[in-house]
């Protein structure tokens, strides 16, 4: 009976959208733990409120157990000493006014006789505010005698049996008011701990029976969102495999059978997606690589045309001849037939064409050679690969320091990659700043807004895009020693790549 029970409630469950089935599961969790909650803050709140109240009529009251007695009498004893009348103590002795002193402290202890936790402190502040106004009638009569210039002898003796023995009774009033209220204080600290155990009990229930309540409906739940979701992973780990004709059905009406029937459709369709997004993903390779090729001759040329401008003005004419004729070069290699992979003796002659023009201008600081072996020479590399590098290493190496530079470029194998290697003798850089270079060469960090490394970073990327994530650019640097960029680059294209199979309109570098 209860199986069958316990069947048929699954079953109802099975029938209601998720949304419903998780509010049921959060509301018999969370309901009874609230209310038990409301319950302990507003017995918390009353607790606190009584303690609080009780402890400012005891901070109240302790001010003036402490310094009462002792002002009232030396204000009173100024008085007859130096014959001053109550309302001159302020500008004589820069004391406070005797009526002021009781005027405070009646309003302070009728205040109290409100707001008094028992009968007993409450009868208590009521006694004191009768020795205060029995005190003021004291008070009055000595100042009305030292205005009629009374004996000091008598007004002493007033001091002595009035004064002094009603203060002396009011701070013992003040004492008992504070020591029925603590009393009251250690009687609510008694019901707080009655109280508390009587909650931990009731808690304990209610934690027993949300428990149980709980565990059954969260099964109920769980089972019911499990077993759809188990199909569909099972269902998914098909089509993973490769078995495309899978298909689910899932018989609730409910948001999970709208994932079971989406799912069939994604199935019928995934064949032709797959096919769609391969192509689409070789077109965005291609226009990806085709714009960082662009975006790399523009800032090379902008450069170099510069350069001719200086020596034109400069009126050196044999030499912007030479240049012009160098530059000529260099963009010949640049287009290379509108191949975009090329040979490594290609690269070398657009590199060393490069050197040459930048020599025009930097011959004082800048020197070079290049060691590549001859069997590697027809290595495959992509075009415009070192040319950034070596910029990279004149402008950001050589020319922040003194003295002549050399830049070396050489070429060896190492285990199933063609290093090649551009090291320079210029300034180096400071660890955090070889980090952060590094970074943007790997791709995890984008070029500075003065595009500082954005050659590197174009070019590592490039080779990720045509060769795979293997192949990479790796900087080491020692500041003050210069710097060493090694080019990871393959031993021969990959089986799906040529030499022209990589665009076939020349962009520019």
């Amino acid at each position: 009976m209860i199986k069958k029970g316990f069947r048929r409630l699954l079953h109802v469950i099975e029938n209601m959208n998720l949304t419903a089935r998780l509010a049921i599961m959060t509301g018999m969790i969370s309901i009874p733990f609230l209310l038990l909650s409301v319950f302990l803050l507003v017995m918390l709140s009353s607790v606190g409120a009584s303690y609080d109240s009780i402890a400012q009529n005891v901070t109240r009251a302790n001010i003036y157990n402490i310094h009462f007695k002792e002002d009232m009498d030396s204000v009173m004893y100024q008085m007859i000493a130096r014959s001053l009348g109550k309302n001159e103590v302020g500008a004589v002795v820069s004391m406070t006014n005797p009526d002021t002193m009781i005027d405070q402290a009646q309003a302070s202890f009728n205040m109290l006789e409100k707001s008094s936790s028992s009968p007993e402190a409450a009868q208590a502040a009521a006694r004191l505010c009768k020795l205060l106004k029995t005190l003021r009638t004291h008070v009055d009569d000595i100042d009305a005698s030292v205005k009629q210039t009374g004996s000091y002898e008598e007004n002493m003796e007033r001091l002595e049996t009035d004064i002094r023995i009603i203060t002396e009774l009011i701070q013992e009033r003040i004492t008992e008011y504070i020591s029925y209220e603590t009393k009251s204080m250690g009687e609510i600290r008694e019901q707080t701990l009655s109280q508390r155990r009587r909650v931990v009990r009731m808690a304990a229930v209610i934690f027993v029976l949300v428990l149980c309540i709980s565990a059954i409906f969260v099964v109920l739940i769980t089972r019911s969102i499990t077993r759809p979701v188990h199909k569909l992973c099972d269902a998914a780990e098909e089509i993973g495999q490769g078995h495309l004709d899978t298909r689910i059905h899932i018989a609730s009406g409910n948001e999970l059978s709208v994932v079971g029937e989406s799912f069939n459709r994604m199935a019928q369709q995934i064949t032709i997606l797959i096919e769609d997004i391969r192509e689409e993903q070789i077109y965005n390779r291609n226009m990806e690589q085709k714009l960082l090729q662009a975006q790399i001759n523009p800032h090379f040329l902008y450069n170099t045309l510069d350069n001719i401008l200086w020596l034109s003005e400069a009126g050196r004419k044999e030499e912007v001849q030479a240049l012009v004729m160098s530059l000529s070069q260099f963009f010949r290699t640049t287009l290379s037939g509108g191949r975009d992979i090329i040979t490594l003796r290609e690269e070398i002659s657009h590199v060393e064409a490069y050197l040459q023009i930048q020599k025009f201008r930097y011959q004082d600081i800048l020197s070079y050679e290049i060691d590549v072996p001859q069997d590697l020479m027809e290595v495959p590399v992509i075009k415009m690969t070192l040319q950034p590098i070596v910029e990279n290493a004149l402008y950001h190496g050589i020319k922040n320091k003194r003295g002549m530079g050399l830049l070396t470029i050489t070429a060896f194998e190492k285990n199933s990659f063609v290093c090649i290697r551009v090291s320079d003798n210029g300034i180096g850089m400071k660890e955090e700043d070889l980090q952060k270079v590094q970074e943007m060469v790997n791709g995890t960090r984008p070029p500075e807004e003065d595009n500082t490394g954005f050659g590197l970073a174009n070019a590592a990327q490039r080779l990720r895009l045509n060769f795979g994530e293997a192949y990479r650019i790796q900087i080491e640097s020692v500041y003050g020693e210069g710097t060493s960029v090694t080019v990871y680059n393959p031993k021969e294209l990959p089986e799906n790549r040529n030499s022209g199979s990589i665009g076939s309109e020349e962009h520019g570098s």
